[in-house]
């Protein structure tokens, strides 16, 4: 990537102002407070679109600082970048309420769209983060953050497992853990619902037994009922029986001797004939009627029938509530088990746990592989920019640096400040050469202030011999006698 036109609308102190940069290094020498900050806030906006923060952080965030006092509603600009070998054209209006940005190749007229990955994919996926933590260097920020390590734990992830810089080990991780954790959340739901479920049966199945039980009672209370009424049937018309035949025998005898003295014959035989079947019919009815006679302690509305029809009854309900028992118990017996959509969810649970732990494992491993490739080029530019002082780097986890001075391992806390600030520089260029597909300019704002003049002509040198365009901002006039004494060619950014 070439930076070639930067047109500033309105932006901080700066309001129609257009600077053009060349290959090489351009300089922006000026006094403090010139605007040097200023435009490399502005290139970073028109890359990165601009920082809003929100509610009290909003006071102080990068949209409030740079928004121009006089002309708010002039607030944004342009910026012209060669890439891959095209010409493109961003413009971001920062106003609250214009059209944030448009995005064009100038070679052929066509209209990107920055929403839907557009400038990314022309950026190399070059995000903010790994923009400043290695080919821009803002003032007093030379030291790399602990994203940087993140960005080369990416690298090694991708370069390794993919072959290309398109996956974000942080993001995959992210992914993978969050999808754990969701699936987490299904199993519990699952576990609950089958738990609820047992105990739902358990109520339902305690429900269904005090029913059983009601139902058993009042069976045998029916049960009782009827064989009652046919103790009692039975008694009744043994006592009829038992009195019948001697009353039918008295009665017999007493008209029979009625007849003999009373009557004369041949009629007492025809009379006593007579007497005796009227006696016999009569005798005959009256045991029906005491055979239909209700038993003591009976219902008068209560038949034999319906005592066996109420009773047949609560036998069929007793079969039905053991019929629903036993569905119900094993229902209950199933919930004991998981069940194959809960076997599933655990069996994907721990498959992404299994998948996170070991792309983390991967990760560090191949991680120490591209950190020793890191140290190695960054153990390089070191070397060359102080002279050979320090040969070998040592870049550990959570960004932890050491140096080596011959055999000697140095910790970082116990190095000057400008050393510390040349440390930073070869580990930043390392990884931007490392991270970058493609080569971005370097961006310095005042990043020579700690050093000496002999460290600054080293990495003045470097930067001249190895990067194609360097932006350098600084309030001293040095670099510039610096590079003109060591008949290195340079731009002057404000011309």
């Amino acid at each position: 990537m070439k930076i070639k036109r930067l047109e500033i609308s309105g932006f901080g102190k700066f309001h129609d102002r257009n600077i053009e940069v060349g290959d090489g290094i351009n300089v922006f020498a000026g006094e403090n407070e010139a605007g040097k900050t200023t435009i490399y806030a502005f290139l970073k906006s028109m890359l990165f679109d601009i920082e809003r923060g929100r509610g009290r952080a909003a006071a102080g965030d990068m949209f409030h600082r740079y928004e121009p006092w006089d002309k708010p509603w002039q607030y944004g600009g342009m910026i012209q970048f060669e890439s891959g070998g095209r010409t493109f054209q961003i413009e971001r209006d920062f106003t609250k309420n214009g059209k944030k940005t448009r995005f064009f190749c100038l070679d052929d007229g066509e209209e990107l769209s920055v929403d839907d990955g557009d400038l990314q994919a022309v950026l190399s996926d070059l995000d903010r983060a790994t923009f400043e933590n290695t080919v821009a260097i803002g003032q007093l920020a030379a030291a790399p953050g602990e994203t940087l390590q993140t960005a080369v734990q990416n690298y090694a992830a991708n370069y390794y497992h993919s072959g290309s810089s398109d996956m974000d080990l942080e993001a995959s991780l992210s992914y993978l853990r969050e999808r754990a954790r969701e699936l987490s959340r299904n199993v519990r739901e699952a576990e609950e619902k089958r738990l609820k479920k047992r105990e739902l049966g358990e109520q339902e199945g305690a429900y269904v037994e005090r029913e059983l039980t009601r139902l058993r009672k009042e069976y045998e209370v029916m049960r009782e009922r009827v064989q009652d009424f046919d103790r009692q049937e039975e008694t009744v018309e043994k006592k009829g029986r038992r009195f019948l035949v001697p009353a039918l025998i008295m009665i017999l005898f007493l008209s029979a001797a009625g007849i003999f003295l009373f009557v004369p014959r041949p009629l007492d035989y025809l009379l006593i004939t007579a007497v005796l079947i009227a006696e016999i019919l009569f005798f005959w009815n009256k045991v029906k009627m005491e055979k239909v006679v209700q038993p003591e302690h009976q219902d008068p509305a209560m038949t034999r029938e319906k005592l066996e029809w109420r009773r047949e009854r609560f036998k069929e309900e007793i079969r039905e509530k053991q019929t629903a028992l036993a569905n119900i118990r094993e229902q209950i017996d199933e919930t004991y088990e998981i069940g194959e959509e809960e076997k599933l969810l655990k069996m994907r649970k721990a498959a992404l746990e299994l998948a996170a732990k070991r792309l983390l494992e991967v990760s560090k491993d191949v991680y120490q592989d591209i950190g020793e490739r890191l140290n190695s080029r960054a153990s390089r530019i070191l070397k060359e920019i102080t002279e050979g002082c320090y040969d070998r780097i040592y870049l550990e986890e959570k960004a932890n640096i050491s140096v080596y001075s011959g055999n000697r391992k140095i910790p970082a806390e116990r190095l000057s400040r400008g050393t510390l600030e040349q440390i930073y520089f070869a580990v930043r260029m390392a990884a931007s050469e490392m991270l970058c597909e493609e080569e971005f300019p370097i961006i310095l704002d005042d990043t020579f202030s700690y050093y000496d003049e002999k460290r600054m002509r080293a990495a003045l040198r470097w930067l001249a011999e190895n990067k194609k365009q360097v932006l350098l901002f600084s309030c001293h006039k040095r670099e510039r006698e610096a590079l003109e004494e060591m008949h290195i060619t340079y731009r002057d950014g404000w011309s």
